[in-house]
C-alpha cells in the first residue's frame, strides 16, 4: 500500500519499508512510527519528542500517521503534540557516499525538542548540552530543540562517510528526491488517475518499481517467472538490455515451456516484455520468435489467478497485474484495451496510460473519458503496428490506424 496509517506494534520489522538509493547499495528500513533500521547492522535510530506537556515516543503513540510520498521511498510521519504536529521526513541520498536524511518540522505553535538515540548523526547545529529528563533513553542520545514553525535536518551516514563530510543545507529536498524517483520509474509506462481507487493502483505501480530499483528482485531459483517480470521492469526503467539478455531469455523459454503453471496475466506481460527486451537489444528475429511461441500457447490452459493484487506478489508481478487490467497482448498478437471491462469502482474515473507494451516492440497509450453512461477511448500506437480491440465494447476494433478515438458502449 502507498499510505500507511498503522497503530503501534511490537514487531519492529512487520511493516517496515525501505528507503535507499538506486541499486540497493545504501538502504535502511523505516518502521510505521518512523524509526530507522540501517541495513548495515548498526543500531537503530529512534526519535522522541518533548512538548510543554510530556515526552512522546512515536512507537507508543496512537496519533502517528505515515505516508509514503506518491509511492516513492520518501516517507513522512506525523506525531501529534500540543497544538499541532511534529513532522518527520526520511529519505536517502547518494551524497557523501550515502546518507539517510531526516527532517523534523515543528508544525505547532510552541517550541519542542527532538531526541535521537544515536550521537553519530550529522547535525546542522550542535545538540543541547542539557541532560535528558523525564524519559529513559540510551546514553548516546542527543537532543535538538526546534522553534515554533521551524525545521531542522540531520543525516545518518551509511556509506563509510565521516560526520564532517556532508553539508546538510545543500542536500536535495524531499520534493526533489520524489521528483527524481518519479522520473526514474516513469521511464517505463506511466499510469495517471486523479480519482480513487484507480489512483491507488497508480501509486502501487510506482511503489513496486521503486522497490525494484532499490534491489528488490526475486531469486530465479525461488521464482523464475517472478525474476523474469522483475528484470523486464528494470529494463523498461532504463537498465541496459544487453546485461539482462543471457538471464531473462532462458528464463522466458523455461517459463513458456511450462506455461500451464502460470497465470495468464503473468504470461501475457512476460511475452510482451521479452519482445520489448529483444527489440531494445536489436534482436528483431528473437522478438519474432517469442511472438510465434506466444501464439502457440493456449491461454485457456494457463493457471489463471485473476487480477487480485496480493501483498505477497513480487514487485514485477504487481506491475503486471495492474497493467494487465489496462492492456493485454493476445497470443494472436492483437491488443485488448481494458480486457476485463471497466470495474464498477472505476466507472466515472478518467484514466490515462502511456507507453504500455503492445508486443513486437510497439507501445500503446490510451485514455478513457466519461460521457454519461458511456466512455470515450483515445489511443495512440508508436514504434509498431498492432490491431486493437476493446474488452468494454466487444463490437469495436481498430487496425492500421495509429491514433484516434471512439465512443464505447458499455454493456
Amino acid at each position: 500500500m502507498s499510505s500507511l496509517d498503522t497503530p503501534p506494534s511490537d514487531n519492529r520489522h512487520a511493516t517496515a519499508r525501505k528507503v535507499g538509493i538506486r541499486g540497493g547499495r545504501i538502504s535502511a528500513e523505516v518502521t510505521p512510527w518512523g524509526d530507522v533500521l540501517p541495513a548495515d547492522g548498526s543500531p537503530s535510530l529512534e526519535w522522541h519528542v518533548a512538548d510543554e506537556d510530556r515526552w512522546h515516543s512515536p512507537r507508543n503513540e496512537a496519533s502517528i500517521r505515515q505516508t509514503w510520498r506518491e509511492g516513492t521511498p520518501v516517507v513522512e510521519t506525523r506525531l501529534r503534540v500540543r497544538g499541532g504536529d511534529v513532522v518527520q521526513r526520511i529519505y536517502a541520498v547518494a551524497d557523501s557516499g550515502g546518507l539517510v536524511v531526516l527532517e523534523f518540522e515543528n508544525d505547532s505553535p510552541t517550541s519542542v525538542a527532538v531526541a535521537l538515540t544515536r550521537n553519530d548523526v550529522v547535525t546542522q547545529r550542535p545538540p543541547t548540552t542539557q541532560p535528558v529528563m523525564g524519559i529513559d533513553l540510551p546514553s548516546d542520545t542527543i537532543v535538538l530543540p526546534i522553534g515554533h514553525r521551524a525545521t531542522i535536518r540531520v543525516a545518518l551516514p551509511l556509506g563509510g562517510t565521516t560526520t564532517s563530510g556532508p553539508s546538510l543545507g545543500s542536500l536535495p529536498s524531499p520534493e526533489a528526491v520524489v521528483r527524481g524517483w518519479l522520473q526514474a520509474v516513469e521511464t517505463s509506462a506511466r499510469f495517471v488517475a486523479n480519482d480513487e481507487p484507480v489512483q491507488q493502483l497508480a501509486r502501487a505501480v510506482v511503489e513496486a518499481r521503486c522497490a525494484l530499483l532499490l534491489g528488490g528482485i526475486v531469486d530465479p531459483h525461488d521464482d523464475p517467472m517472478g525474476t523474469l517480470l522483475d528484470g523486464i521492469e528494470l529494463v523498461r526503467m532504463g537498465e541496459k538490455p544487453e546485461i539482462w539478455l543471457d538471464e531473462l531469455v532462458p528464463l522466458a523459454e523455461s517459463c513458456f515451456s511450462r506455461h500451464r503453471s502460470y497465470a495468464s496475466q503473468d504470461l501475457a506481460q512476460a511475452a510482451a516484455g521479452v519482445q520489448d527486451l529483444l527489440m531494445r537489444a536489436g534482436e528483431k528475429r528473437g522478438a519474432r520468435d517469442v511472438a510465434a511461441m506466444w501464439k502457440k500457447m493456449s491461454t485457456g490452459d494457463t493457471g489463471d489467478t485473476g487480477n487480485t493484487i496480493a501483498a505477497s506478489f513480487t514487485h514485477g508481478r504487481r506491475v503486471a497485474a495492474i497493467e494487465q487490467q489496462l492492456l493485454s497482448v493476445r497470443p494472436d498478437g492483437s491488443v485488448v484495451l481494458m480486457p476485463n471491462g471497466v470495474p464498477n469502482e472505476w466507472r466515472g474515473c478518467n484514466i490515462e496510460s502511456y507507453g504500455l507494451m503492445g508486443g513486437g516492440g510497439a507501445f500503446v497509450s490510451f485514455a478513457l473519458r466519461w460521457h454519461g453512461g458511456n466512455v470515450a477511448a483515445l489511443w495512440e500506437i508508436s514504434n509498431g503496428d498492432v490491431a486493437l480491440a476493446s474488452g468494454v465494447d466487444h463490437t469495436w476494433s481498430n487496425s492500421g490506424v495509429a491514433t484516434g478515438e471512439a465512443l464505447w458502449q458499455l454493456s
